[in-house]
């Protein structure tokens, strides 16, 4: 099967979908991901193996964005209650392409950017969490 370039999504368009959480100016997202444990089974004195599927399971998310003086998604962090949400990706024109919608998310982690007076870049905030139900759309 032939893929034609302009059939090739970007990775630079996204969008974080959360539950009662504002989720504009994130600059990366990682952790989109799912795998199944398989379980070997060999049953004494029998060279047969049997695989037994464990369910999937998946990944942890983690998201970057410029530090403001919105305490959001540190708030969430403190409160520790699940939500639900997408990461959306979007096309040229901003609209969407695809969506991955998650469930039971959680925030696990929050850490602050290193703070240096010799460095003029921007302070981003790190924010992982764990999240149940991976599923896929395309529009």
């Amino acid at each position: 099967m032939r893929v034609l370039l302009k059939e090739l999504l970007r990775g630079d368009r996204f969008d974080l979908e959360l539950e009662g959480v504002s989720t504009a100016g994130f600059v990366s997202c990682s952790g989109l991901e799912s795998s199944r444990e398989v379980l070997e089974y060999r049953e004494g004195g029998s060279d047969r193996v049997e695989f037994f599927e464990d369910g999937p399971s998946t990944g942890r998310l983690v998201l970057e964005r410029g530090l403001t003086r919105d305490a959001e998604l540190w708030n969430w962090y403190q409160d520790a209650l699940p939500r639900s949400g997408a990461v959306v990706l979007l096309d040229e024109d901003g609209k969407e392409s695809m969506r991955w919608s998650f469930h039971s998310a959680l925030a696990v982690s929050w850490k602050g950017p290193p703070l240096d007076a010799r460095d003029p870049e921007i302070a981003l905030e790190k924010l992982e969490i764990v999240y149940e139900g991976l599923r896929w759309k395309k529009n």
